[in-house]
């Protein structure tokens, strides 16, 4: 029983740095999930196994340091904080695309305890980070594809990302990994050991910076400098290497001087990853400072503890700036370590957060003061405080996901390993031998049964349900596979109910499906949102997509309604404000719609699309001389050329002047679209000016060769008196 918990515990901890490779096609968000729910099962196995272990081995208790203290702490302040905040399911769940929650919270707590109290000793944990280097290894070969071609960068683009689905997350895993591959650097005993961790700084220094993610490029180079620093200062026996360290330093400064004082030149700009790093500004991060002004003015409604996890969408819809209509829709994280914990945990949540770290710095820093304290070489520990800073500096400008709390709970879990010390009281306490085996034993296992299902089953089984629905080819079988998916009663509810809904469209215009069908289907689909309306009756994105729902379906004072209680909710978010004019038009109440257009423009002058949206409002209520003020300028005009709104608004209007320019601009921007040529040939048609059309769809044949043939019958149709195109 002894060996076999801990063979389960040690082969756990040592398959969790392969998790990262994982990509779950089978799932909803493949990147995200399948990692998740891997990790979470491991953990889960592991734990089991160790509390039996620990029955058996004193040496494998838990001990105490205070970087455990501060992750209790922080634990126990989050309970509280997600029990009282807005919607707790969602702070202890989170969701598909995030995966985060209290759940993910309390693994990695698991996981920091588990390992740290199991890997004990220096070869071991030399084991743990070869493993994690061969994985990253691993991972820069499936990099290397994407950046070859031979495989596509999954969240499109030039930006790399690996196996993690978004350049930011790959960048803090490079991140953690050319710290690690520095301190087994910093510990090898062998000039061969030495070369090979050297080259991996190198490699996955440079797959960090085809990330082109400047808050962990600019961690990276700041965790370098503090790690250098620390150690020129603090070696004193070892003078040659306070020469190297020295040089080190010496070699980033110049360096980072190099760089910014020719950030302007061509070498630099025209190079995609370092342009990107050379050209950030204040005003680039605007956005961001509005992000968190927003969350500021959050903590001060709750500054104790706070809102409670995965909540902050509240704050960003209560108070909207309208000024970010370029940015995001719907944020969900503050993308800033501070605010986000401000936000979800209030000063007590921030504080206990930041007392783990404080806590690991303590060991790193303050105690070899003052104790004379060689636990870390001053080598290792001038890498982990690199780290640390790297890791807290990417953090500023992101948040963390299942792959930068695996590292960083590794890190804390090897800091705790060497600096915790026993409880008398807990080593010294025995157990017999038959109550483990006969009672312990059977009751850990029927637990972990019990959590394995709970807390991973539903949700892998609803995860998987919506991608079934999706490859489902009738609208009755996919119907049933979004029954079983929503029957898991998961966290997911809401996303699959919102890929549900995102079906229905297609549905309930398919000319093939039964009308009583698609009234079954109607149904279904209202009952599961208003059902996520009950569940989430804060919450200004359910109504607006609610509300999507019904304008689609014709149901317009339902649609009505739910952007009423949208606007309740946000009330400066133009998009919301343009929901409301649209359904006013589907109505057409010009008079209400123009007002609602008229005041999302009035919200920020420099939104196009609002500019857009309110002379869409003057065409439907007769108000021309108001679209010729609001379209005067090249630019105006070009924007508003390109409006799909626009262009039905000019057309019901028949204002043929007007539309030609529309087309004759979108001509000039894709002068290859036969499309855009024969709807500009239709509309000199349907104003009377046949020869013009016929002048339209010569040139059209002269520019654009393919379209000879097809150009030429609908020259044909026109002088039969059809459109071109006509049957």
């Amino acid at each position: 029983m002894k060996d076999f918990a801990k063979g389960l515990v040690f082969l756990g901890i040592f398959a969790i740095p392969f998790i990262p490779l994982m990509i779950s096609n089978s799932m909803f968000f493949p990147f995200i999930t399948g990692k998740n729910f891997t990790f979470r099962i491991l953990v889960e196995i592991i734990f089991a196994s160790w509390i039996i272990l620990a029955m058996y081995e004193p040496m494998y208790r838990p001990k105490f340091s205070w970087i455990g203290a501060g992750f209790v702490a922080f634990l126990t302040i989050m309970a509280f904080s997600n029990a009282f905040g807005v919607d707790p399911e969602m702070s202890f769940w989170s969701n598909f695309e995030r995966m985060d929650g209290y759940v993910t919270l309390a693994h990695v707590f698991v996981y920091f305890l588990v390992t740290g109290s199991v890997l004990t000793t220096d070869k071991l944990w030399s084991r743990f980070f070869n493993t994690t280097l061969f994985s990253a290894v691993l991972l820069a070969f499936y990099a290397f594809a994407q950046l070859s071609g031979d495989i596509t960068i999954n969240q499109g683009g030039w930006r790399l990302d690996g196996t993690l689905g978004n350049s930011a997350y790959m960048a803090v895993y490079m991140l953690f990994h050319v710290f690690i591959a520095g301190l087994m650097f910093m510990r090898a005993q062998t000039r061969g050991w030495r070369y090979t961790y050297a080259l991996l700084c190198v490699l996955f220094i440079y797959l960090l910076i085809q990330t082109a993610t400047r808050g962990t490029i600019l961690g990276f180079v700041g965790g370098s400098i503090v790690a250098a620093t620390y150690i020129a200062l603090c070696i004193k026996n070892h003078p040659q290497i306070r020469k190297y360290a020295t040089g080190a330093l010496l070699m980033l400064v110049v360096f980072v001087g190099l760089f910014v004082t020719f950030r302007h030149s061509a070498l630099i700009q025209n190079n995609p990853y370092l342009g990107r790093v050379a050209n950030i500004t204040l005003s680039e991060g605007n956005v961001r400072f509005k992000i968190w002004n927003m969350a500021y003015e959050g903590f001060k409604e709750r500054p104790l503890l706070g809102w409670g996890q995965s909540n902050f969408n509240y704050i960003f819809n209560k108070q909207y700036d309208p000024s970010l209509y370029f940015a995001e829709s719907w944020y969900d994280r503050v993308h800033n370590i501070v605010f986000d914990w401000l936000v979800a945990g209030g000063i007590l949540g921030l504080l206990s957060y930041f007392s783990i770290i404080i806590a690991a710095l303590y060991y790193l820093i303050i105690r070899p003061l003052y104790k004379n304290d060689e636990t870390f070489t001053v080598l290792e520990r001038g890498v982990l405080i690199g780290l640390l800073v790297g890791y807290v500096f990417h953090n500023l400008f992101v948040f963390d996901n299942i792959v930068s709390y695996m590292f960083y709970g590794s890190i804390l879990a090897f800091i705790h390993a060497r600096v915790a010390v026993p409880h008398f009281s807990v080593i010294s306490w025995k157990i017999d031998t038959k109550i483990i085996e006969q009672v312990v034993a059977p009751v850990v296992g029927v637990a972990l049964v019990a959590v394995l299902y709970f807390v991973n089953i539903p949700g892998i089984n609803a995860a998987q349900g919506i991608i079934v629905a999706f490859s489902e080819k009738t609208a009755e079988k996919k119907l049933q596979a979004f029954d079983d998916a929503l029957s898991y009663n998961s966290f997911g509810n809401q996303e699959i109910r919102e890929q549900m809904t995102r079906q229905a469209q297609s549905i309930l215009q398919a000319k093939e499906v039964p009308e009583a069908f698609k009234q079954t289907f109607y149904k279904r689909v209202e009952d599961e949102l208003l059902k996520q309306a009950l569940e989430k009756p804060n919450d200004a994105r359910v109504s607006v997509f609610i509300s999507s729902f019904y304008r689609m379906t014709n149901n317009l004072d339902k649609a009505i309604e739910q952007l009423k209680r949208a606007r309740e909710l946000s009330p400066r978010k133009q998009q919301i404000i343009f929901e409301q004019g649209l359904a006013h038009l589907q109505k057409k109440q010009y008079d209400v719609a123009l007002g609602y257009f008229r005041e999302a423009y009035e919200l920020d002058h420099s939104y196009n699309e609002a500019r857009n949206f309110y002379a869409v409002g003057a065409i439907y209520g007769g108000q021309l001389g108001l679209v010729d003020e609001l379209i005067s300028t090249e630019d105006q005009k070009e924007s508003f050329a390109l409006s799909d709104a626009g262009v039905e608004a000019a057309y019901t209007a028949k204002m043929y002047t007007l539309l030609k320019e529309m087309f004759e601009r979108r001509i000039a921007g894709n002068p290859t679209d036969v499309q855009l040529r024969t709807n500009l040939a239709v509309i000199y048609t349907e104003s009377g000016d046949v020869p013009g059309a016929i002048a339209i769809l010569n040139k059209a044949i002269t520019d654009i060769p393919s379209f000879d043939a097809q150009g030429k019958q609908f020259i044909a149709d026109l002088e039969k008196g059809q459109k071109p195109g006509a049957k």
